[in-house]
């Protein structure tokens, strides 16, 4: 048994609180919560007491969307080309030819993480800028929204792509005046895609492995992995079996992925305390920062309205079919057309099959309107957002963004008082701070980078962006019962952070400090 006492509790739950002390029993789940003598008499005389020393017992955060194999290859297979580290496009061909020194001819060398609006070019890297790296290596840049990918002209060529090249249903091949720019947008990024070589299943492991150590730091002790090819489910299959897995971890496979009109089968549905696989991932649109999330009016600076990937009927096919089977579905959808598309074929498949308790997720949910909130939470709906984009992407938001939406945009206030289930989430690596705090921050705040808030009349109570951040993303992954809130009966996954978060200042938030993750009751991180 753990006694911890003498520090501020927030247990999330409604029912106690905030108590004076704590009681992990031997079995890794919490036991009891109380006033020190009551938790004192529960614990037992050979309890080991942990002092608090004052400072704050949390539930461990949920990060309810991040790509967690993606941040892993950030930290150790791939070339990271965010904005800290590479500023202009200069700086991204240097880290890129670094890379090409060490690596002998004909090896793929990915990398990601520009934003061209926040370039001082202003526009994307072409082939030519990569061409200038190397032209025996064949080179892959993601931008940092992972929607596009520029291509040097090896790369292109061994993807068969020329300039005559159809783009496939629901993505653009970018050219300029007839001539291949490398640029790639949605489904076309599967073109070359599908010819880079698979990772080892030791590599994404470790990877995976380097991730969940960076998420414990920052007291995420569970997380959803949204987008998992079978090699990524097989590898996290694996580690669970090897007892390799330190972050609990809800996992998406996708049934389309980019570049093709391949359907990948259901997957198995799959339960333990650690892994739970038993949700499928759609997308439907594009990225808001990349301009390419599918809008009814056109973009400012770039035009076009982005690009809906799905017709209305194949993505009622394919949904039911996991619908009608009992797997919970997630889906991209940013647009305010795409999620016109998206609820509605929500609403058609609980008219066609009732599934009772079956609730479906709506990852992002960037500019929904008052009427479609009132949908969502009709049928259920559970709204994935992260207010982390104002903060790392506001301002790119407000170049390509029409003036109209900006009340709209990522409204977590208008969600939570329309009655929806609000998880909240970093998406990284597409932002480079995936930092639950800053997440709370900016539901909080909503300033962008250069301190203008974006549409403020969004912002959420400290108490209402905390919950995000642990019941929101317990529930969204189907498994509230077990984690989110520290509860008698639930895992003791906790953090003890140097501060309270509810009673400190939003502007002093990220001040604030992780001294100790727990998991199951175990010490898995101390600062």
């Amino acid at each position: 048994m753990l006694l911890f006492y003498n520090g501020t509790i927030h247990t999330m739950d409604a029912q106690h609180p905030s108590p004076d002390a704590l009681v992990v029993g031997d079995h890794g789940r919490i036991h009891f919560v109380g006033s020190f003598n009551q938790c004192e008499a529960a614990a037992g005389p050979r309890a080991r007491k942990i002092d608090l020393g004052g400072h704050t017992l949390l539930p461990g955060f949920n990060d309810a969307h991040v790509h967690v194999w993606k941040v892993g290859l950030l930290l150790t297979v791939q070339v990271d080309v965010r904005q800290g580290l590479a500023p202009d496009i200069p700086a991204i061909q240097a880290r890129f030819r670094q890379r090409a020194r060490n690596l002998p001819p004909g090896t793929w060398i990915i990398g990601r993480g520009y934003n061209e609006a926040t370039l001082p070019e202003k526009r994307h890297p072409t082939r030519h800028d990569l061409d200038a790296v190397s032209t025996t290596h064949p080179i892959v840049l993601t931008r940092t929204c992972g929607h596009m990918k520029v291509c040097n002209s090896l790369a292109l060529q061994l993807a068969g792509i020329t300039p005559d090249t159809p783009a496939p249903p629901g993505g653009v091949i970018v050219r300029e005046n007839g001539d291949l720019s490398g640029l790639l947008q949605e489904t076309a990024m599967g073109l070359v895609d599908r010819i880079i070589p698979d990772l080892s299943d030791d590599e994404m492991a470790l990877a995976i492995s380097a991730a969940q150590e960076h998420q414990l730091a920052l007291g995420i002790t569970s997380a959803t992995d949204p987008l998992l090819m079978p090699n990524h489910t097989r590898v996290y299959r694996q580690m669970e079996a090897d007892g390799a897995l330190r972050v609990r971890l809800n996992g998406l496979p996708i049934r389309r992925p980019d570049g093709g009109t391949e359907t990948l089968p259901l997957p198995e549905k799959f339960v333990t305390p650690m892994l739970r696989i038993d949700c499928v991932k759609f997308f439907a649109d594009g990225g808001l920062s990349g301009a390419t999330a599918a809008l009814s009016v056109p973009y400012k600076t770039v035009g076009g309205q982005g690009v809906l990937r799905f017709s209305d009927d194949e993505l009622f096919a394919l949904m039911y079919e996991a619908h009608a089977a009992g797997l919970r579905i997630a889906t991209h959808a940013i647009g305010d057309v795409t999620i016109e598309q998206v609820l509605t074929t929500y609403e058609r498949l609980h008219q066609r099959k009732p599934v009772p308790g079956l609730r479906h997720r709506i990852e992002h949910l960037g500019l929904p309107s008052a009427q479609q909130l009132r949908r969502c939470q009709a049928i259920g709906v559970i709204a994935v957002p992260q207010t982390v984009f104002i903060a790392a992407l506001g301002t790119t938001f407000r170049r390509y963004l029409p003036d109209a939406f900006y009340a709209r945009c990522y409204p977590v206030r208008a969600m939570l008082d329309a009655g929806l289930t609000v998880a909240l989430s970093s998406d990284a690596p597409v932002v480079p701070d995936d930092n639950p705090l800053l997440g709370m921050k900016a539901a909080r705040d909503r300033l962008d980078a250069n301190g203008q808030a974006l549409a403020p009349e969004q912002a959420v109570s400290p108490y209402e962006a905390l919950y995000g951040y642990t019941m929101g993303g317990a529930l969204a992954s189907g498994d509230a019962e077990n984690r989110g809130s520290l509860t008698p009966g639930k895992w003791a996954d906790m953090i003890v952070l140097s501060g309270d978060p509810l009673h400190t200042h939003s502007e002093n938030l990220l001040e604030l400090k992780v001294q100790q993750t727990y998991l199951g009751g175990q010490c898995v991180y101390e600062a």
